[in-house]
């Protein structure tokens, strides 16, 4: 009876404790979103948007391009890259984020198996009305550790408010259903997204000031709360913007309450960014590096 009782309490408290999704599900998709401790929902005219909030497209004139690399520990990487089209009131937009997971080359090379590595592809396509936009993404994921693979699909879904360069309302659901292939324990656990961005001066002259809100929804986990905002000159197409972040952690989760980074501004179409996030208790900090593109 003893037991029994025990291997219930532990079955209930098991049932209790959510998955959670495979780690390139959890980078964020853009150095700028990362350098804004993840609060991507509500910035809109970005390639990397693909990976959040897929109607923040949108706003994109033609073309849209996105590449970024982040050092992890042990040799480890994570690769991304994005790019959207424009075609009239329709935005079509495509990213893959590739995750080489950091291990002891010595462990991995004399067993013959690949490094263990998560990989993910999204593909977008949105729509604009006037100020509104409304989007869906499907997405592909793959995860292999020794020498064993698991796959998953899953789709996302969002909209977005864009009032011309003053503030922006987006609101995201992504991994909607969860993983869509039944035949795989890969969890996609769903993660709901609302957020707000302000303008304080006019981005099309020389001072940048803007600040963020997103709260996030995990699947069976508290609400978290990120607060976090972008500052900077920009003269004649050339300039620098710092950017900070706070976010609330998540149980069983715990990226980094601060983050930190900024761009520096090479013309009114390209532009370098950086973001730095302290590390998780044992484990190195983590710094990324980043460039979009736009047309």
């Amino acid at each position: 009876m003893l037991g029994a009782g025990m291997l219930c309490a532990a079955t209930q408290l098991v049932a209790q404790t959510p998955p959670l999704a495979p780690l390139v599900l959890r980078v964020p998709g853009s150095v700028r979103y990362a350098a804004l401790n993840g609060a991507g929902a509500a910035f809109v005219g970005d390639a990397g948007a693909v990976f959040g909030n897929p109607a923040g497209l949108a706003t994109i004139s033609h073309i849209a391009v996105e590449g970024a690399y982040r050092f992890e520990p042990q040799s480890g990487y994570v690769g991304t890259a994005a790019a959207a089209w424009r075609i009239k009131q329709f935005d079509v937009g495509g990213g893959l984020q590739y995750y080489a997971v950091g291990t002891d080359s010595a462990l991995v090379v004399p067993t013959g198996l690949d490094r263990p590595h998560e990989m993910l592809g999204v593909g977008s396509l949105v729509y604009r009305f006037g100020l509104l936009a409304a989007g869906a993404s499907v997405k592909w994921v793959r995860s292999t550790a020794a020498g064993l693979e698991e796959r998953g699909v899953g789709g996302d879904i969002g909209v977005a408010i864009a009032v011309f360069d003053i503030m922006a309302i987006g609101f995201s659901v992504q991994n909607v259903g969860g993983n869509f292939d039944d035949t795989s324990p890969l969890a996609m656990p769903r993660l709901t997204r609302l957020g707000f961005t302000m303008n304080y001066v006019d981005p099309q002259e020389s001072f940048r000031l803007r600040s963020a809100v997103e709260v996030q929804w995990p699947e069976g986990r508290a609400a978290r709360v990120v607060l976090g905002g972008e500052a900077g000159t920009v003269l004649k197409g050339v300039g620098v913007v710092g950017r900070l972040a706070y976010g609330s952690p998540w149980p069983d989760y715990q990226p980094s309450r601060f983050t930190y980074g900024g761009s520096v501004v090479l013309s009114r179409l390209l532009v370098l960014d950086y973001a730095y996030e302290p590390s998780a208790p044992f484990a190195d900090s983590r710094h990324r590096l980043g460039l979009r593109l736009t047309l």
